[in-house]
């Protein structure tokens, strides 16, 4: 392409969105990452619960865990009662101020749904 018609093309493209009106720029919808209701995943994956962090399951003896929490083990007999390990899962400083346990569902890392999908998963161990 010649200088001339190059020039003439970048001025017609110049004056079009010069004397355009500006508009507001178009709202971008806020990404939202997918909820996710899989208790397992929930208790392995460390962007969630992470609950292997800090407790371990007797029942998967293969799989990573901490020693910090008390371990998954007889957790219905401990927890006959499910709204009391869900109140743990939810905020542990409410009954023990001292605790290293993060509050979950106070911090709203976890929903009231993926709390109350985790407490079923944890009891049945």
């Amino acid at each position: 392409m010649n200088k001339k018609l190059l020039a003439a093309a970048c001025s017609a493209v110049l004056l079009q969105a010069c004397s355009s009106t500006p508009s507001a720029p178009e709202p971008q919808a806020k990404a939202s990452r997918p909820v996710e209701m899989n208790p397992k995943v929930l208790v392995e994956n460390n962007n969630m619960g992470n609950c292997l962090a800090c407790h371990s399951i007797a029942k998967e003896p293969n799989v990573a865990a901490g020693n910090i929490g008390p371990p998954f083990v007889a957790m219905k007999q401990r927890f006959p009662d499910k709204a009391k390990l869900r109140a743990i899962i939810y905020d542990e400083q409410v009954n023990n101020p001292d605790t290293i346990m993060p509050p979950f569902g106070r911090n709203k890392v976890l929903t009231a749904e993926q709390i109350d999908a985790i407490a079923d998963y944890i009891l049945q161990f």
